[in-house]
This record gives C-alpha cells, sequence and structure tokens, in this order.
C-alpha cells in the first residue's frame, strides 16, 4: 500500500502554504488600513454626555400654530350714539404661537441611565411666544361718528387683544398637548440615535 506522502505533491503543499499565508497577510493590511483611515466612531451615553447634549437644545421648540382671528373693537351705545359719537374697527390679525420646552430647567438629576435604557424626566411644556404676524395683520374696515375722529389708541388695543385671543385659541387647541407629543417622539428618536435601545420619557401635566 502506498502511503498519504505518495499522494501529495511537495511542491503543491508548499505553494499552498505560502498561498494561504500571502492572503492572511493582505486581510490584515486591509483590516488596520480601514481601521486607521475610517477614523471610527464611538457613542458617549454617559449620563453627564447626554445633560450636555440635551441642555444645547436650550429652548426646544416642538410645536408651532398658526391661527386668524377677526377681532371686532370699539364703542358702544344706541344708534344715535354710534352715528354721532362711535368709532368701531374690524382687524384681521395672524398670529403665531410656539410651544416647547425649556432645557435649562434640565439637569443630571432629570435622567437615569441603566445600561442602553435612558428615563428622562422633562420639565412641562410651556408657551414660549405669541404674537402677531405684522406683514398679514391688517384693519379691514373702521367707522367713525360723525362728531368724533375716533380714539388714536383703539387700533394698538385691538392688536393687543389679538396676541392674547391668538394664545387662548391654542391653548383651546391644546397646544401644550402637542409640544408634549411631539417633544416625546423627537427625544426618542434622538436618543435612540445615540445608542439607546429603550427610552422613557416623563412629561408633566401642563396647563396655560
Amino acid at each position: 500500500m502506498k502511503s498519504l506522502f505518495n499522494f501529495i505533491n511537495p511542491f503543491n503543499l508548499l505553494r499552498t502554504v505560502v498561498l494561504l499565508l500571502a492572503l492572511a497577510g493582505v486581510a490584515s493590511i486591509i483590516y488596520f488600513s480601514i481601521k486607521t483611515f475610517s477614523g471610527g466612531y464611538q457613542i458617549n451615553t454617559s449620563r453627564a454626555a447626554v445633560v450636555k447634549q440635551l441642555q444645547a437644545l436650550n429652548r426646544y421648540e416642538t410645536v408651532t400654530f398658526t391661527i386668524e382671528k377677526v377681532i371686532d373693537a370699539g364703542t358702544t351705545g344706541s344708534t344715535l350714539n354710534q352715528i354721532l359719537f362711535g368709532d368701531k374697527l374690524l382687524l384681521i390679525a395672524h398670529g403665531q404661537v410656539i410651544a416647547g420646552f425649556d432645557f435649562s430647567k434640565f439637569n443630571s438629576s432629570s435622567i437615569e441611565i441603566s445600561g442602553t435604557t435612558a428615563t428622562i424626566n422633562l420639565p412641562a411644556p410651556e408657551i414660549f411666544l405669541s404674537t402677531l404676524d405684522e406683514s398679514q395683520t391688517r384693519v379691514y374696515d373702521r367707522t367713525t361718528g360723525l362728531l368724533t375722529k375716533g380714539d388714536k389708541d383703539l387700533e394698538s388695543k385691538a392688536r393687543e387683544a389679538a396676541e392674547t385671543s391668538i394664545k387662548t385659541a391654542a391653548c383651546q387647541e391644546n397646544i401644550l398637548d402637542e409640544a408634549a407629543k411631539n417633544g416625546r417622539n423627537q427625544l426618542t428618536a434622538l436618543l435612540k440615535s445615540l445608542g439607546f435601545t429603550t427610552v422613557i420619557i416623563n412629561i408633566p401635566q401642563a396647563s396655560c
């Protein structure tokens, strides 16, 4: 019986070994080159890092309501009084109400981290801004009585009333609930992008 050695050509065996060693060397070079030049990345999920990133958001606006209101301002009284001394104004007011979270109130006690689980205790959402859009707000109509020049401050009073009315309308449309919902969704996505797999966000109920 012929030995196994007789079936193996020593030259072919040597060539195979050399080829395998060469392939291993090439693989090592490619691996270290990729590691060196790609730079890589690291996800920092420490409490301090997350607090810093959230505080950097500062005033975190999560919802904007655009509202139009018609404001009827002016004098009251009998028809004769209106004809002689009346002063009435109709204002078409466009405004914006912006709400969100004030992250200056956020600190290390507002977050708990356990492995890849983050629990965030947010401050209550609040209204940051309620203002008129001056470019779209205008006096639609104004009438004055025969014996009066009208109140020079009536339009400014109507605008003040419009700002209050627009804020009230946003509250009636549950702007703070919408701010809370959007904030929860956006922050959940943000924290998961940082490497957390489970995100729990607690938001206290807010009122206008």
